[in-house]
């Protein structure tokens, strides 16, 4: 059984994942492509952990901050997996144009809506 109170935490987690890519579709639309990547990165981020924390449940167990990141790093999908071991914080407030961003906004649109399906489903489950 998954607690209230995490269910909850997730399923706002990952509505604010969508806001976050809302978000960086209109910094997309203005050129701004930093801004649409940083936001890319933050939805990502909350979708991998959403992930990790479906496999290993926070209220059973709490896994150390390295660990943690580690399991989240393995969830991300393609694009930002080939750029997490680089300096991400210096290439995401480095320039980036739309047309170079937009694959990874779109790359994380998918993986945020694979994730809630997958949450979805696992909530009916439990």
């Amino acid at each position: 059984m998954i607690p209230t109170r995490w269910r909850t935490l997730f399923d706002e987690q990952l509505e604010d994942a969508v806001h976050r890519l809302q978000e960086a579709r209109k910094h997309l639309a203005s050129g701004d492509g930093a801004r649409a990547m940083q936001g890319a990165y933050q939805a990502t981020v909350t979708a991998a952990s959403i992930r990790v924390w479906m496999q290993k449940h926070p209220w059973d167990t709490t896994l150390p901050a390295d660990e943690m990141q580690r399991r989240a790093v393995a969830e991300f999908p393609t694009g930002f997996a080939s750029m997490a071991t680089l300096d991400l914080p210096s290439l995401l407030r480095g320039f980036w144009s739309p047309d170079a961003a937009l694959p990874y906004v779109s790359e994380t649109e998918a993986f945020v809506q694979a994730t809630r399906d997958q949450f979805d489903s696992w909530v009916a489950a439990a």
